[in-house]
């Protein structure tokens, strides 16, 4: 019995030591590291090909992708140029007296828009004052030299009757002829004197009613005649301003500028190396920010023939008809100038066209979910269609939605491969 409890207790050590030597070589050995858990994006690059992604319908629908397929279009150069907004120089006039005097009243102001023939500014003409007194001293002038005139005919007729009757000698009726043909002279002399101030008053601004005013008797006119107005020649918008009530002007000094609107300038630079796609006659389109959905056509007119040094650019013109007055002066622009250079050729919407390390690529669409991506060469542009080499027509390419592409190929050439 006591050997039987002794064989016991020897296996109970045993089992004991073998255990302890087990849970020894347990700890031992290295942990297992548990499978990552990755959460699915639904846009994966497949293994072996870094050209090809598949996206999930639910990718597909959240990244809103488009697909267009690659056709055949007639395609034309369009260079485009940042420009600004000028007054067309062919119609602004700038307002001055037409001789020295003092401004009485002033009835615009900077920004006013104005019809033909409004009043701008009244003036006290000092010159045109010393005119109309001219001219009324040149007709009681007239009157005495038709009085003259007719007193000498009636003396001339006179002695004609007291000739035929020889009662008086034939030479003293000659005398009496040359002086009547002289006093018609002089009443012709002062009728041309008077024309030519006729015509002096009427460039500072008198009309041919006005006129027959001052020739009026008691009318009082010649009191007022000396304060005329400077007129609109032509509908438009005060765009300078320099004058005040009481300030004593002359002709050299700049009233205000005036200029019609209806049609501005657009001027814009062209780079050295666009010259020779550009040519006068042109018509050009013209946007702004402003309106953002209006094209304002217009015409090429003008190429400078001198470049600007620093930025090796020729100044153009373009002449853009404006009658709702939307363009404003100093806006900036953008003019597009289509070129003479045009081609057929494969081309896919812009929103297509992607860079990628430096290289221009497309992806192309494929089984439902699966794009490639293609590298392509890129040429003319027209209407939101660009030309492209390496892809044949009918292709379908992915348009809305290329950059989310981009996108997850960047990113699964970043990341860790799945279970790595």
């Amino acid at each position: 019995m006591q050997k039987n409890w002794k064989d016991i207790r020897r296996r109970s050590l045993d089992i004991f030591a073998v255990m302890l030597v087990s849970a020894l070589l347990q700890s031992c050995s290295p942990t297992p590291t548990p499978e990552p858990i990755v959460e699915d994006s639904g846009a994966t690059s497949v293994r072996g090909h870094s050209d090809e992604i598949r996206l999930t319908t639910e990718s597909i629908r959240k990244a809103e992708i488009q697909i267009e397929e690659s056709k055949t279009i007639e395609l034309v150069q369009i260079l485009e140029a940042t420009g600004t907004v000028s007054p067309d120089e062919s119609r602004v006039v700038r307002i001055r007296s037409l001789a020295r005097g003092v401004i009485e009243e002033v009835y615009v102001r900077r920004g006013d828009r104005v019809k033909k023939g409004e009043p701008l500014v009244q003036i006290d003409n000092i010159e045109l004052g010393e005119l109309v007194g001219q001219y009324l001293s040149q007709h009681l002038q007239l009157h005495r030299y038709e009085t003259e005139v007719e007193v000498a005919r009636k003396f001339w007729e006179r002695g004609v009757e007291l000739l035929e009757a020889q009662a008086i000698a034939k030479k003293e009726v000659e005398l009496r002829e040359a002086q009547f043909k002289n006093a018609q002279v002089m009443v012709d002399r002062q009728r041309a004197f008077i024309e030519n101030t006729e015509e002096k008053l009427h460039r500072f601004g008198l009309t041919e009613e006005d006129i027959e005013i001052l020739n009026e008797e008691h009318s009082g006119g010649h009191r007022t005649a000396s304060h005329s107005q400077l007129k609109a020649p032509f509908p438009g918008v005060i765009i300078e301003y320099s004058v005040a009530p009481g300030e004593v002007v002359d002709p050299s000094q700049e009233l205000m500028t005036l200029a019609d609107l209806s049609r501005v300038w657009v001027l814009a630079n062209v780079y050295e190396k666009d010259l020779g796609i550009v040519k006068e006659g042109q018509m050009v389109e013209v946007t702004t920010s402003p309106y953002p959905e209006r094209v304002f056509p217009g015409k090429l007119t003008y190429i400078s023939d001198v470049l600007e040094r620093a930025t090796r650019t020729a100044r153009v013109r373009c002449v853009i008809p404006n009658p709702e007055h939307l363009l404003k002066l100093e806006m900036f622009v953008t003019v597009r100038i289509p070129s003479t250079l045009r081609r057929t050729g494969v081309a896919v919407p812009e929103a297509a066209i992607q860079n990628i390390d430096g290289e221009d690529v497309v992806f192309v669409a494929g089984d439902v979910g699966h794009f490639r991506k293609v590298p392509v060469k890129t040429g003319l542009a027209a209407d939101g269609w660009i030309e492209v080499a390496g892809l044949a027509e009918g292709t379908p390419v992915v348009s809305s939605g290329s950059f989310y592409l981009k996108s997850t190929l960047k990113r699964s050439e970043i990341e860790p491969e799945h279970g790595h």
